[in-house]
């Protein structure tokens, strides 16, 4: 009788496998990616010559480093990705027009994008606005970007990290203010952006300074005495708990909430009644700063704001309607230029 013993021993997330013959599938890998990737490059690109073919080549293979390195961090697995038809299509898309520019700030965004198309496996809605974000982004400009990621960041946006006025006066500068330059460019700038599908300009205007007054109210209340809180404190004294000092003057007080919708919901969680929630959202009110008060706090912060509110008015910026693909675009750009940080499905 001839005996046979086999064993094996394996660490920490080890695969142990037993068998006359075995063969190992562990995914694809990076490396593998990059092959497929620089092939379909390779087999599709223009046939060029010399000198520019060799900065042609070296282009596609730096962007699509930099694609495999964020996908590897944000996404590893949308590697997979890789063997799906239309996303080699999206791949060699962006390939494409970065070999011919080799700008910077355009590769950034495809690739922002393209990590975001890793993503999506299905064919909804999300998928095929990234698809066509990366044919578009290319037939823009710099200033062309910063006045998408501008509109976008002050009337698509909605800061729920701000607490204090510190945050929001960093969040008008860094977010906002930092792309505002743009805005008093050419107006053909934004015909073109029309053009191309990315805006729609429309008969109406937006008010930039009631956006913010509205979307930040507790900026922009100037307080009130505590004694204006005495009857509503008699009848519910957790009123208190909802109160805070104010934003500009520590004299005074003001709702804790940044607009009458969190007020209403802190009061809520501190068993606050209906009605003196009520109360307390019309003494804020009352108490606001109005338009002429608002602008002069806001020039008094934000040295370019001034300059930002007039090339507002008398450009179309005022009258911008981003399209989903212009919000795609702006979302990538705002991504990379100041660290934006949210999701882009949830405004498409």
């Amino acid at each position: 009788m001839e005996i046979n013993k086999k064993s094996q021993q394996g660490g920490d997330h080890s695969v142990n496998v037993q068998a006359e013959n075995v063969t190992v599938n562990a995914g694809l890998s990076i490396a593998h990616v990059k092959e497929l990737a620089l092939e379909v490059f390779e087999g599709n690109f223009y046939k060029l010559a010399g000198i520019a073919k060799e900065t042609a080549d070296e282009r596609a293979r730096e962007i699509t480093d930099q694609f495999l390195q964020e996908l590897a961090e944000k996404n590893p697995e949308g590697l997979k990705a890789s063997e799906d038809p239309d996303f080699q299509h999206s791949l060699f898309q962006a390939q494409k027009e970065y070999a011919r520019c080799g700008d910077k700030e355009l590769g950034d965004i495809l690739v922002d994008i393209l990590v975001d198309r890793s993503k999506e496996e299905q064919r909804s809605l999300l998928q095929v606005v990234l698809n066509e974000s990366l044919t578009i982004a290319p037939k823009l400009n710099s200033t062309q970007l910063d006045i998408l990621a501008c509109c976008f960041n002050i009337a698509y946006t909605r800061r729920l990290d701000i607490a204090n006025a510190q945050m929001f006066l960093e969040y008008i500068n860094n977010a906002v203010l930092v792309f505002a330059d743009a805005i008093g460019e050419k107006d053909s700038n934004y015909r073109h952006l029309e053009y191309v599908g990315c805006v729609s300009i429309r008969t109406g205007s937006r008010d930039i300074v009631k956006i913010l007054t509205q979307t930040y109210k507790a900026i922009f209340c100037k307080g009130f005495e505590r004694d204006s809180l005495g009857e509503i404190a008699k009848e519910c004294p957790n009123i208190w708990k909802v109160v805070i000092p104010n934003l500009h003057n520590v004299n005074l007080i003001q709702a804790g909430g940044m607009d009458d919708e969190t007020i209403k919901t802190m009061c809520n969680q501190n068993a606050i009644s209906e009605e003196a929630s009520n109360k307390l959202i019309q003494l804020n009110n009352q108490n606001m700063m109005n338009q002429q008060e608002a602008i002069d706090y806001l020039k008094s912060q934000c040295p370019k704001f001034e300059k930002f509110l007039t090339d507002t008015k008398k450009t179309p910026f005022k009258s911008l309607e981003l399209t989903s693909v212009g919000i795609a675009i702006a979302h990538a750009h705002s991504r990379k230029k100041v660290g934006f940080d949210a999701d882009l499905s949830i405004w498409i």
